[in-house]
């Protein structure tokens, strides 16, 4: 073993410790009250961003809500190795927006679809131009995603020079924080993306006692749809991509496990290689909000996290040339759980065979059968035509899923455990059709 290897999960189970969370939030308290400054948030809006145009909404009660101070900085789209797929992501925002929406009780226009490089351009000017950002992120957005908008309806068009220079320092500020997002609230050291993570934020004020009017109601962690109609058969289908290097996977899965118990619906697990051993970089600054996101999710929902050792490259091949018994014995799921845990909660190299084996066993499986598997190559196949129809769903990360009818017509996708409540919904919705 590499002195990597033994330093990374005992390191990470450091950094992923509530005590450490909760000494960074301590001193950065302190240091407020030294400076005499106020609780600052810091939300960094980009006009083209659907996300940022639903988060912006809520700004203004925020400032009702809690005695903060609001700093709104202009940003450009995150670059290409933050933001792979730019074209699908926008897309995909676009319909996400539209349907979590309403259950945020905030708007986004129904027919909404980007509008051209030069109403962007146009936008962005008025913003800069803006005395008020709380109010004309709201009212400009607006416009802009109903398609209404119009130049000559805002007075003051700042300079396309001092556009650029006002978005390239907002943009700079978040790299400097630590962000690759908009759509994101930044404060004291930790960092909030758009209306799912708002409520870790609200949670930090109130335990600061900074709340002005409790009464008002910003945000919540959205809740899976309980009323599913009854069916007398199963006529859904849902299948789920993940990836066992992806947290956020291994945080779906012990939901997707239990599924079918659930809800009335057949479950398929379509695994796929991790976006790096597909061509999609991951910078590290993405790569450290990701953990310590992942970390913080863990603990809402109780899954072991934190004492990670990455099974990036050879381990992942070997887990996945182990993946076709498990699933010829039906136990597919409990197998990919095992393997995460073990590389995501208690730092276990999973490239080892003494700790693959622990998978197998772990998972009820006999070890010995499945090792005349391991380190073939026939699974290779199988995961390759998941990554296409991944694509073919307008999706490219994990863990997404997909709906399909009694035809195996797709009737709805989508993307991130985030969704898996929004899923829940549509099923309810299409039995209801039904």
């Amino acid at each position: 073993m590499s002195l990597i290897k033994f330093i990374s999960p005992l390191a990470t189970k450091i950094l992923t410790s509530s005590r450490l969370v909760n000494t960074r939030r301590f001193l950065h308290e302190q240091k407020r009250k030294l400076l005499k400054n106020s609780h600052e948030i810091h939300f960094f809006f980009q006009i083209d961003d659907p996300y940022s145009f639903l988060a912006s909404q809520l700004l203004k009660d925020f400032i009702k809500k809690y005695d903060v101070t609001i700093n709104v900085h202009l940003v450009a789209a995150p670059d290409d190795q933050a933001a792979p797929k730019k074209k699908e992501l926008t897309n995909f925002s676009i319909e996400d927006a539209k349907k979590i929406a309403p259950f945020h009780h905030i708007e986004f226009a129904g027919k909404a679809t980007l509008p051209s490089a030069e109403e962007i351009s146009t936008a962005q000017r008025a913003l800069v131009g803006s005395d008020d950002l709380l109010t004309d992120c709201v009212l400009i957005g607006k416009d802009f995603w109903n398609n209404h908008f119009e130049s000559k309806k805002y007075q003051k068009l700042a300079s396309e020079k001092e556009t650029k220079t006002i978005i390239n320092k907002g943009t700079l500020l978040r790299n400097q924080l630590g962000h690759y997002l908009s759509a994101t609230f930044y404060y004291a050291g930790e960092w909030y993306w758009g209306l799912d993570r708002l409520p870790y934020l609200e949670e930090r004020l109130n335990k600061l006692r900074v709340t002005k009017d409790p009464k008002i109601v910003i945000s919540s962690f959205k809740k899976n749809c309980t009323k599913i109609e009854s069916t007398p058969a199963i006529t859904l289908t849902v299948e789920f991509f993940i990836s066992i290097r992806s947290p956020y996977s291994y945080l779906a899965l012990p939901e997707i496990l239990n599924f079918e118990k659930n809800y009335p619906v057949k479950t398929i697990i379509r695994p796929v290689m991790p976006m790096v051993m597909r061509g999609l970089a991951v910078p590290r600054k993405k790569v450290a909000y990701i953990v310590m996101d992942a970390n913080r999710e863990a603990k809402r929902i109780n899954v072991p996290f934190g004492t990670i050792n990455d099974p990036l490259g050879n381990a992942i091949l070997r887990g996945y040339s182990l993946y076709p018994y498990a699933l010829s014995q039906n136990k597919s799921i409990e197998f990919l759980l095992e393997f995460c845990r073990l590389a995501w909660a208690k730092g276990k190299n999973m490239n080892n065979e003494k700790n693959l084996r622990l998978a197998i066993e772990n998972s009820t499986l006999d070890w010995h059968e499945a090792k005349l598997h391991l380190d073939n190559t026939d699974w290779q196949e199988a995961i390759e035509n998941n990554r296409q129809q991944l694509i073919k769903s307008g999706l490219w990360g994990v863990p997404s899923f997909r709906l399909l009818d009694a035809s195996q017509t797709e009737i709805f996708s989508s993307w991130g455990r985030d969704r898996i409540w929004l899923l829940t919904h549509e099923i309810n919705n299409a039995l209801t059709r039904n």
